[in-house]
């Protein structure tokens, strides 16, 4: 039997799935004043997709922040991930250039 390359790879990476501890000012947190911070990209491959590299920092009750960019930048989303300092506050987010979300992020 003869292996064959495969060119296959996958499309989302997960670079972060965890819970930060937050400020107080919150209007919702998880458990122990805990924000989920999540940072994942995409790479588009069908048609009509768009790639991306994005931070979403959830607060619960379905709203938070998102900083999204496309893949080509996925280097300045990783320094925007690098410069969140804990507690992790929603005003630091905002002057980082996240945007609030609510219902769907995606």
């Amino acid at each position: 039997m003869q292996l064959m390359a495969t060119r296959k790879e996958p499309r989302d990476f997960v670079h972060l799935d965890e819970l930060w501890d937050a400020d107080r000012h919150w209007p919702q947190y998880f458990y122990q004043h805990k924000v989920w911070v999540f940072a994942d990209e995409y790479r588009a491959e069908l048609t009509g997709d768009e790639d991306y590299s994005r931070i979403v920092i959830h607060g619960g009750d379905d709203h938070g922040w998102l900083f999204s960019r496309p893949l080509l930048c996925k280097f300045l989303v990783a320094a925007t991930l690098g410069k969140i300092v804990l507690p992790v506050s929603e005003r630091q987010l905002q002057q980082l250039g996240f945007v609030r979300w609510q219902g769907d992020y995606i």
